[in-house]
C-alpha cells in the first residue's frame, strides 16, 4: 500500500469512528429525554388517573355498537345510554337510561400506565415540538400480554391526552384495538372517548366489531 493510499484510507477509517461518536452522543442524548418524558408522565399518571387515586365520581355514557362483515358493510346498528357511579375507584352500580336492543361488553374505562411498564420507547421523527408529544411503546421481548402503540402526552404537563393501544392475539384470531381521548376535569384526567375495534376470524370469513363510548356530564363526589 502506497504511503498516500495508506493516509487516505487512515482519514476514513477516522471520519467512520468521530461519526459512530457523534451518533451515540447523539442516541444517548435522545435516551435521556425519552426517560425524563417516560419518568413523568408516569408520575403525572399515577396522580391524576382518577380510578388509580381512588376517587368517586360518576358520568354518563352513550355507547354504538357497530358490526361489519369483511366486505365492511354493516350487518348490526345498536346503542345505549347509562349513568355509571365509581366509589373509591370501583364502579358501584350503573344505572341504564335507554336500554340496547342486544346486550353489550361491559365498559371499562381503565387504562393502562404504559409509562410504568416493560417497554422500548421512541419519538416520532415528524415531530413539530408542539404542545403534544406523541411517545410510541413497544415490547422488547415480544410479550403478546402487553398492548403496544402511541401514547400521547402534553408535553410541558406530563398528562395523556390520547392513547393508542393494540393488543396482539397469540394465534390471530381475535385481535383487537383501542384508542382513548382525555380530557381534564377538576384535576383528574378522565377518558372522554373510547373506540374499540375487535377482528374475529373464522376458516371462510371474518367479522369487525366497532364500538364508540362518549363521555360526558363527570361529577367527582368530594
Amino acid at each position: 500500500m502506497s504511503r498516500e493510499n495508506k493516509y487516505t484510507w487512515m482519514s476514513i477509517v477516522f471520519v467512520v469512528a468521530l461519526l459512530c461518536v457523534k451518533t451515540a452522543h447523539a442516541q444517548n442524548e435522545v435516551d435521556d429525554i425519552l426517560i425524563h418524558y417516560q419518568t413523568r408522565a408516569s408520575e403525572v399518571f399515577d396522580g391524576r388517573n382518577p380510578i388509580v387515586s381512588g376517587v368517586s365520581f360518576s358520568f354518563e355514557a352513550k355507547r354504538y355498537n357497530l358490526i361489519y362483515d369483511q366486505q365492511m358493510r354493516k350487518k348490526i346498528i345498536d346503542s345505549t345510554i347509562a349513568k355509571y357511579f365509581y366509589s373509591f375507584g370501583e364502579l358501584d352500580s350503573m344505572v341504564v337510561l335507554i336500554e340496547p336492543k342486544n346486550s353489550f361488553d361491559s365498559l371499562d374505562v381503565s387504562y393502562p400506565n404504559v409509562f410504568a411498564n416493560n417497554y422500548t420507547f421512541n419519538f416520532f421523527p415528524n415531530d413539530t415540538g408542539g404542545q403534544n408529544l406523541a411517545i410510541g411503546y413497544d415490547s422488547h421481548n415480544f410479550d403478546v400480554s402487553l398492548p403496544v402503540g402511541m401514547a400521547i402526552i402534553d408535553r410541558e404537563r406530563y398528562f395523556l391526552k390520547q392513547l393508542y393501544l393494540h393488543f396482539m392475539a397469540e394465534k390471530k384470531i381475535d385481535r383487537k384495538s383501542k384508542v382513548i381521548r382525555f380530557v381534564e376535569h377538576e384535576g383528574f384526567v378522565f377518558p372522554d372517548s373510547l373506540w374499540e375495534i375487535r377482528v374475529k376470524s373464522a376458516i371462510f370469513s371474518s367479522e369487525i366489531l366497532r364500538t364508540e363510548t362518549g363521555i360526558t356530564n363527570i361529577q367527582i363526589q368530594r
